[in-house]
């Protein structure tokens, strides 16, 4: 009798034994790993750019614990990090994954560079104070697109001087241009001028952004900053404002909408007999614009007069035109997308757009018109 109650406890014994173990085992399950032995080691980034690291691991799940630590401080909680870089530094980065009593690491040596460091574009005594090259130019319709005033060839002319000049045709119409070396941002005095054809009664204001060439490539493909000029916070002042433009194919007008639910045309008028719309532009159907829209005071009667807004444009006759010739901008002006103030140490490139959308009856539509541009701090 003993032994038949011992051998069933034994047997008792032994099964819950071995539930015990599996349900160890299931608990634990197969511990966590990396999926493979090799990994980059090392980042170089410059200053804006993000740190974005997701190491792959097998046998996750819901319980995983994951930490982030800069120089032993944590960053982050997240499998993947995506780090903003904000100063220039160099620092290691220990990642950790834990899973139970199961744990595993890695470590990342981090370069961030300052791209003004690297691509800032110094004076020479050889330097032009004038624009070296107009990168792009593609205006909207207006009448002198496709004539004298507004065609690549006229563009080109605003290189070098302040005697020619280009025509930027209706709201959105660019001309982008840069200088042989990096205009530096004078913190207490304004940093460049952009020469236009304003005169009293007579402002065609036009939208300055400026860029720096973040990534070293001579191209204009860096993020844009608009110059934040006095209307910039004024309540009729538009932001994300997107007007299309289509071919009509021949001279006459031309007709837009916009993303507020307008339309209207660029009307034609009897001095200028072309097709308005450029013709030299890549995409001969339709054209799309997109900026922030002004809306400065104008005068309507037997003649349309335009005033000036009080700073920050370009073809506006504000205070300073006559002193300069032209419009005086300050890099400090500069604002992003969402209209935080930047700070920014010096430009490579401009981009001045048509910033008022009107038909002005026989003088036309209100059309940006750029003479040149200058560095300031070689004018003096």
């Amino acid at each position: 009798m003993q032994n038949k109650f011992t051998n069933y406890f034994l047997v008792l014994f032994s099964a819950l034994f071995l539930l015990s173990s599996c349900s160890d085992n299931d608990d634990n399950g197969t511990p966590i790993a990396f999926t493979t032995t090799e990994y980059q080691t090392t980042y170089e980034v410059t200053i804006g750019e993000a740190i974005i690291i997701n190491p792959e691991i097998s046998n996750l799940d819901e319980t995983v614990k994951f930490q982030w630590l800069k120089d032993g401080v944590e960053v982050a909680q997240t499998q993947e990090l995506n780090l903003l870089t904000e100063t220039a530094e160099a620092f290691t980065l220990r990642f950790i994954a834990i899973s139970g009593t199961n744990s595993i690491e890695r470590s990342y040596e981090i370069k961030i560079s300052d791209p003004y460091a690297l691509y800032f574009r110094a004076r020479t005594d050889l330097s032009s104070a004038f624009i070296s090259k107009v990168m792009q130019y593609l205006p909207a319709p207006g009448q002198f697109i496709n004539t004298g005033l507004g065609t690549p060839e006229s563009a080109d002319k605003i290189v070098g001087g302040k005697t020619g000049t280009v025509s930027l045709g209706a709201w959105g119409g660019y001309v982008i241009f840069t200088f042989d070396h990096t205009i530096e941002n004078k913190l207490d005095d304004k940093d460049f001028v952009v020469y236009g054809n304003a005169f009293n009664g007579g402002s065609e204001p036009g939208i300055v952004e400026v860029s720096f060439d973040s990534n070293g490539n001579g191209i204009a493909d860096d993020v844009w900053y608009e110059l934040a000029g006095s209307n910039y916070t004024n309540e009729r002042t538009i932001k994300n404002y997107e007007v299309t433009y289509t071919n009509p194919g021949e001279y006459k007008d031309v007709p837009w909408t916009d993303n507020k639910g307008s339309n209207d045309v660029v009307a034609v008028n009897s001095y200028h007999t072309q097709n308005y719309y450029p013709l030299f532009a890549s995409n001969l159907t339709e054209l799309v614009f997109k900026g922030t829209r002004v809306f400065p005071v104008i005068n309507e009667g037997r003649y349309v007069s335009i005033d000036a807004l009080a700073w920050g444009y370009a073809d506006n006759y504000d205070a300073d035109y006559s002193t300069y010739g032209g419009n005086v901008m300050d890099i400090n002006w500069a604002v992003d997308n969402s209209g935080k103030a930047v700070k920014l140490k010096g430009i490579d490139f401009v981009r001045v757009y048509t910033a008022t959308q009107y038909n002005g009856g026989a003088i036309g539509e209100i059309s940006t018109e750029v003479k040149g541009a200058a560095d300031l701090s070689m004018l003096k």
